[in-house]
């Protein structure tokens, strides 16, 4: 958009989400420090945070990084973020204290005797923070000891929330799956599940008593601890994604359940209306559903082209716009179509799950949705 002399608004651009993972396995100078979980936690925690419908982050990763290393990529994050921009500093792997309580993170190049010489000190990186223009800046540490961190800090800069795995007394698990916390964190910002007061986003404070709550059932000792300074507004490190709206004949209530069970393991959040349509209001449940929905993914079997249930909930979803995407299981006499099918929906691309290649088919299937979610638009179909 070109803005002329006369316009008494300047655009700005728009805010950035970037976010930095600091993970260390690897100790060559510290004997018995090497650890299995903070490569995966790295993996785990890039998926999540990259996913542009959960919680679009430009993710930059130092997996077993020096000193040198780690220190420039906290000054560049810190160097790039914007007043209204959003940071996040993680980190995963060793950490130690000092006989004053102080406290360092451990990298790959960290001496056994020197670690406070050699290892990532806490006020390096509150210094960076303070220096930064960005003014939301998240700080996750999973490590033993990590609630240490603030302790003898030299200046919390405004707008920083942190939250670390445990006390300053406490220590962590490392397993091969990663950190406890981490995967906590993990299942909290995926499909937005730390979501408590049901509004589709994740805030740190939400994220946060998911977390303490999740490694409490699991009988961790780890209690995890929060520090907030002068954050004006709530920090949102994730969204819900709008879930796909499966149309279905009560005939076929076991296909249209393994179908949900595929689409939620490829990554895609499913409503399905598994209550008898007698039960409750029908009507309330399925138009909430609909008007929440990316895309209806209309099953489509000799049952379903007979239901009257089906029939209105396609209508409503293409009243409002949804895009709608048939899914074949299994063959239909294409002469047996209704007239109703054929008048609104027949020009749309069916997807066919095949027995043979299940997987392929659903994964086809994930694809053309969203693609659709992407769009935004009517009545689409996939490819077949």
């Amino acid at each position: 958009m070109t803005l002329s002399l006369d316009d008494t608004e300047v655009s700005k651009p728009a805010a950035k989400r970037i976010a930095l993972l600091i993970c260390n396995s690897n100790f060559p100078n510290i004997p018995g420090a090497r650890l299995v979980g903070p490569a995966k936690d790295a993996e785990t925690l890039d998926g999540i945070l990259s996913d542009p419908e959960i919680c679009q982050f430009e993710v930059r990763k130092v997996v077993d990084g020096g000193l040198r290393q780690v220190r420039l990529e906290i000054a560049r994050i810190c160097g790039d973020a914007d007043v209204d921009d959003t940071i996040v500093i993680y980190y995963s792997g060793n950490a130690t204290t000092g006989k004053d309580g102080s406290f360092c993170l451990l990298v790959y190049d960290t001496e056994d005797k020197y670690p406070f010489a050699t290892g990532l000190d806490a006020d390096f990186i509150l210094s960076q923070l303070r220096d930064s223009r960005c003014r939301k800046s998240v700080l996750l540490i999973d490590g033993c000891h990590s609630g240490a961190f603030f302790a003898h800090n030299r200046g919390v800069p405004n707008g920083l929330y942190a939250v670390t795995s445990c006390g300053a007394e406490e220590v962590c698990m490392d397993t091969p799956e990663g950190g406890p916390f981490t995967l906590a964190l993990a299942e909290g910002l995926r499909h937005a599940a730390a979501d408590a007061d049901g509004d589709g986003r994740v805030s740190i404070d939400e994220l946060h008593e998911f977390v303490k709550r999740r490694l409490s059932t699991q009988g961790h000792q780890g209690n995890p601890q929060k520090w907030v300074w002068n954050v004006p507004e709530p920090i949102y490190l994730a969204t819900a994604p709008s879930p796909v709206f499966l149309s279905y004949a009560r005939e076929d209530v076991v296909a249209a359940d393994q179908l949900a069970s595929a689409l939620k393991a490829e990554g895609l959040s499913v409503w399905i209306d598994l209550q008898d349509i007698q039960s409750g209001s029908w009507k309330e449940r399925v138009t909430e559903g609909l008007t929440k929905a990316c895309a209806t993914v209309f099953l489509l079997t000799a049952a379903s082209l007979k239901s009257s249930a089906v029939r209105k909930e396609l209508s409503f979803a293409a009243k409002k716009s949804v895009p709608i995407i048939p899914v074949q299981i299994g063959e239909i006499n294409e002469a047996l179509l209704p007239d109703w099918y054929t008048l609104d929906f027949d020009e749309l691309h069916r997807h066919f799950i095949d027995p043979t290649s299940q997987d392929y088919s659903v994964r086809t299937l994930a694809s053309a949705i969203r693609s659709a979610r992407r769009r935004g638009e009517g009545i689409a179909g996939g490819a077949t």
